[in-house]
């Protein structure tokens, strides 16, 4: 079904307005600083930084921002101590 505009009735952007949750959803990306929709959007588990699916980072089946977050899971840091025999 089509319906025909008429200059009586008002434009989308003329009875619209933005509440604040709305001007709220974009995160941005804290690699690209780009601003992503929600479901774009993960953390990494390492550092806690946002990171959006272009900049995402796969080690295994996880998803880090950076390669040294995803070693630093696999294969630690240097913070760590030596095993004593």
């Amino acid at each position: 079904m089509f319906f025909r505009y008429t200059s009586s009735m008002a434009s989308f952007d003329e009875t619209r307005t933005r509440t604040s949750k709305e001007e709220n959803d974009g995160t941005p990306c804290d690699i690209c600083g780009r601003l992503c929709e929600p479901l774009e959007v993960d953390i990494c588990p390492i550092c806690k930084k946002h990171f959006c699916i272009y900049c995402v980072y796969r080690v295994g089946s996880r998803n880090y921002c950076s390669r040294a977050c995803g070693d630093a899971f696999f294969f630690g840091t240097d913070d760590d101590e030596p095993i004593e025999d």
